[in-house]
């Protein structure tokens, strides 16, 4: 068999725009794991925000990339995980203040934010996860932060990656997960890192992963997977590294790709 494991990035890639899992991927993603390759959904969201879609999967006990590749997940239960330094913690949310972010923390799969708002609201949504209020998420550094993420704007974001880039240097993981989430963990995970651990975990070698995505928190899993490959609905300089680009999102782009690897695997 030539592909043993493919590693599906979640919005932009898995589901629609407008974030619905087609029956169509639905039956091609149970066609995959029936031909007997590894499929792992591999995204910044936490499990509260995969769960729904792993029942409709029906992989609720499957194995998961999560928070950017802070940790991963088998049967439910974390099997590798890395947080956030405290000082680290302290001074990503002393700057997010200073620019008026909205932030957002999540300790393992507990999400904590200091006041509501409109995107809190969205983001609650996207993750089907209640916020626990606390008013300074300072409070809760004295834990394992997993992950904080501020959501502004997607000129603001990209503005704030380079300026958070020169504040922090090599002390923090860093990705614009969709063009206004900008995501801070561990300096030491990212979805290479995690894919790489599923792989040896499993006895997979390198060259018998495929990894798909849209967006720049992709980049380390195309750099760490044997086939990359780019969403058509991916910009242009994502598409440029990878091997293969399917269609889009909206237009079946993970099924396509699945038909293609169980295509090649049979020859």
């Amino acid at each position: 068999m030539k592909y043993k494991l493919l590693a599906c990035d979640v919005d932009g890639t898995l589901l629609t725009t407008d974030r619905r899992l087609t029956d169509e991927n639905i039956k091609a993603v149970h066609d995959l794991m029936d031909s007997g390759v590894k499929f792992v959904l591999s995204t910044g969201r936490a499990y509260p925000g995969v769960k729904q879609i792993a029942e409709k999967l029906d992989i609720e006990n499957g194995t998961f990339i999560l928070y950017n590749g802070a940790m991963v997940v088998e049967n439910k239960k974390p099997i590798y995980s890395l947080s956030i330094d405290k000082d680290v913690a302290l001074k990503i949310i002393e700057e997010g203040h200073k620019r008026n972010s909205t932030m957002i923390l999540w300790v393992e799969n507990v999400l904590y934010a200091e006041v509501p708002s409109d995107k809190l609201q969205i983001y609650k949504e996207i993750n089907n996860t209640d916020p626990i209020f606390i008013g300074d998420l300072k409070k809760v550094c004295d834990q394992k932060v997993t992950k904080i993420l501020w959501y502004d704007d997607p000129v603001s974001t990209a503005k704030y990656r380079e300026e958070m880039q020169q504040i922090l240097k090599d002390s923090c993981g860093f990705f614009i997960s969709r063009p206004d989430f900008l995501e801070f963990v561990n300096p030491n995970c990212s979805k290479k890192t995690a894919l790489e651990f599923v792989a040896k975990y499993y006895g997979i070698k390198t060259n018998e992963t495929v990894a798909v995505g849209d967006s720049y928190n992709d980049i380390p899993m195309f750099m760490g997977a044997g086939l990359p490959v780019a969403m058509g609905n991916a910009n242009e300089d994502i598409k440029s590294l990878c091997k293969y680009i399917t269609d889009t999102c909206d237009n079946g782009g993970v099924a396509k790709l699945i038909y293609k690897l169980i295509k090649e695997n049979n020859q």
